[in-house]
This record gives C-alpha cells, structure tokens and sequence, in this order.
C-alpha cells in the first residue's frame, strides 16, 4: 500500500510549484504585485531587490513543478524549498505584530502548510550528501541578502539626510 507522501506528491509538487510561481509577477508588474498581492505601498527604491527575490522564488516553482515528474530531482528541490520557506514562516510569526505582516497572512498560512508537508517528504529521504551543499548554498544566499538589505537602509538612511533641512 502506498503512504500518503507517495499518493500526494506529484499533485503536492504541481500545486505548490504554480502557487510558489505567483510571486514571479513582481519580476514583471511589480507595482501590482506589491500593491495587490501582498497589500503593500510601492516603495521603488527596492525595485531591484523585490525583482531579484522574485526571480528566485519563480524559479523554486519552476524547479518544484518539474520536480513532479522528475523523481530525481525531488529531493534536493524539497530541501532548498523546505529551508526557504521554513525561514520565511520564521520571519512572519517574529514580524506578526507589525503592520506589514497583515499583507503576509495568507502566505504565512501556506508557507507552514508547505514547510510541515516538505519536512515530512525529507525527514525519510534525505541525506548527508543532499544536505551539506544545499544548507551551504542557503547560507551564502543569506549573507548576500543581509548585505542587500543593510546597504539599501544605508541608501535610504543618506537619501534622508540629504532631505531634511538644516
């Protein structure tokens, strides 16, 4: 008899590689993006940033939705989902009680959702040589996105400066 990750997870794969996708429309229309999805004013001083970050997550839903039909490539496409989308369900329940998180509620439902489900898929597959590049390559991704957001403060701290006056 089959379990239940064997029965769900090619429709698992397909649904959550399109919804994962959507996020892909900041790479094209982010002002409607941001401002329809995620419920957030446009600020486009992180226009570049918003588009980079998009880009990756479509590409994740890409890589997800081919996943379905590529048994072996499911394993390690999981894990980087699974790390990613576990950090972003971190970051909504630590900004919940900021007015921004309003605009994430429904992402940080799904988000759990897909993290507890990708969990379960790896905690019986995974292994040593699976894991170490991908945490690896997550960890670089992270320090790349500290320095990102620490010189777009830096930006916009002397942008200010410069506007007020003396």
């Amino acid at each position: 008899m089959k379990s239940f990750i064997d029965k769900t997870i090619k429709p698992f794969l397909v649904i959550a590689g399109l919804g994962t996708c959507v996020s892909g429309l900041l790479v094209f229309s982010p002002q409607f993006a941001i401002e329809n999805i995620f419920k957030l004013p446009f600020a486009e001083d992180y226009i570049i940033f918003c588009q980079h970050w998009s880009l990756l997550v479509l590409l994740v839903g890409i890589f997800m939705i081919i996943s379905a039909f590529r048994v072996g490539r499911r394993t390690p496409v999981l894990i980087y989902s699974a790390i990613k989308k576990t950090f972003l369900v971190f970051l909504y329940l630590s900004n919940t009680s900021r007015s921004f998180s309003a605009g994430f509620q429904g992402g940080g439902l799904l988000w759990m959702q897909l993290s507890s489900y990708t969990c379960y898929y790896i905690s019986g597959r995974a292994t040593a040589d699976l894991l170490i590049p991908l945490v690896f390559t997550m960890i670089v991704e992270c320090r790349v996105r500290w320095l990102c957001l620490f010189y777009c403060s830096f930006q916009t701290d002397l942008s200010s400066k410069k506007r007020t006056p003396h």
